[in-house]
């Protein structure tokens, strides 16, 4: 796992789970966000679909965690050039194909 040193990524209960489950953690250095590149794009994507979704489909704004949670699914069951045989995030984290 890569993130930055907030809060939620250095608690001794999420390590330990990281461990328990034979991930390990890599750091980056405080405030600067340039060294996250990957997770900072990834969110900056996320947060214009959202925007998009909310105001195509009229919904309110404080639908906006449901609109994000929309996002997140539909871009884990898309395949991607990034891994093997153009397989999803899902397939690669479940060995299942998505069932769309």
């Amino acid at each position: 796992l890569h993130s930055d040193r907030g809060g939620e990524y250095t608690r001794k209960e999420f390590v330990a789970f990281l461990e328990d489950h034979g991930m390990t953690q890599r750091l980056t250095v405080h405030d600067t966000p340039k060294h996250n590149g990957v997770a900072e794009c990834l969110n900056h994507m996320i947060a214009k679909h959202v925007h998009a979704l909310l105001h195509t489909s009229g919904l309110p704004h404080f639908l906006w965690g449901e609109a994000a949670r929309h996002v997140v699914w539909l871009k884990n069951q898309t395949p991607t050039s990034m891994l093997p045989d153009g397989a999803t995030p899902y397939e690669m984290a479940t060995g299942k194909k998505p069932s769309l």
